[in-house]
């Protein structure tokens, strides 16, 4: 059985995942796991974290209080753990063959750094697996009908590919979006057989592929996503950019802040 790993801090944000998560994991019969880290004593964030939840007690009342908003034939189960963030969620996700970790994104105002102090894009410096990012209030379809795939004209890496995640994704129609330079991306077709080889495309439904002109990665996206309106973006991200200092300037966490759709980020794998 496929396992959802949803990460809560019980924010109006994170509950909004939950439910979408709840909705994608419903017609192919996942199991949803609800986690809430608390941070350790030894823990960076452990004096710079609030949180509504100040005793394990208190998270567990409130993570029970979730699960029973849930369908009652959804498979659910809810954990504590204590630590650094990324390092707690990583081993759960070993532990419990998670294919997928949820987090919710709130909503940013003129505050565009405030994504780089969440959990979320932080998380794939550790993540073996896909991360889903759920924009609050987010107004696309569940279980999506679109997605679209983000690629350029550089190799693509290492992942965890997407055919694991076909009992969630295999009625939803792919368009692989080929973004680069007018004349590279005149050619799609390329795009589309490395996407293909990659893995990228084992989880979807129908796909096709189109080009996409454009001087700047970012903006490359944006177009592609307005004229094919998806329900969830899909995008790879690189380990130089995730290992930087300056990773908050990356295509992936400039998209991940602006999406108004659900974005799924697939991390490359380590050598």
């Amino acid at each position: 059985m496929l396992t959802l790993l949803v990460l809560t801090d019980f924010s109006p944000a994170a509950d909004y995942a939950l439910q979408y998560a709840a909705a994608l994991a419903a017609p192919g019969g996942a199991h949803l796991v609800l986690l809430h880290v608390r941070p350790s004593l030894l823990s960076a964030n452990a004096l710079t974290t609030s949180s509504v939840a100040e005793t394990e007690e208190d998270a567990y009342a409130l993570l029970r209080q979730r699960l029973l908003t849930l369908p009652p034939t959804l498979p659910a189960s809810a954990a504590v753990v204590s630590g650094e963030v990324g390092a707690e969620v990583a081993a759960a996700v070993r532990q419990r063959e998670a294919a997928v970790v949820v987090v919710g994104r709130p909503e940013l105002g003129s505050v565009p750094d405030e994504l780089v102090h969440t959990t979320s894009l932080g998380l794939l410096r550790h993540l073996p697996c896909a991360l889903l990012v759920v924009p609050l209030r987010t107004a696309a379809t569940v279980p999506p009908r679109r997605a679209l795939l983000a690629v350029d004209d550089q190799p693509l890496p290492r992942t965890p590919g997407t055919a694991g995640l076909h009992p969630l994704l295999g009625h939803t129609a792919l368009t692989v979006a080929f973004v680069a330079d007018e004349e590279v991306a005149a050619d799609p077709a390329r795009a589309f057989a490395n996407a293909q080889q990659a893995g990228l495309l084992g989880g979807f439904g129908p796909t096709q592929e189109r080009g996409f002109a454009a001087t700047a990665p970012a903006a490359g996206i944006a177009d592609a996503t307005a004229l094919v309106q998806p329900d969830l973006l899909v995008l790879v991200a690189r380990r130089r950019s995730l290992l930087g200092r300056l990773f908050h300037q990356s295509v992936t966490a400039a998209v991940v802040r602006e999406a108004t759709v659900p974005v799924l980020v697939l991390p490359e794998h380590a050598d």
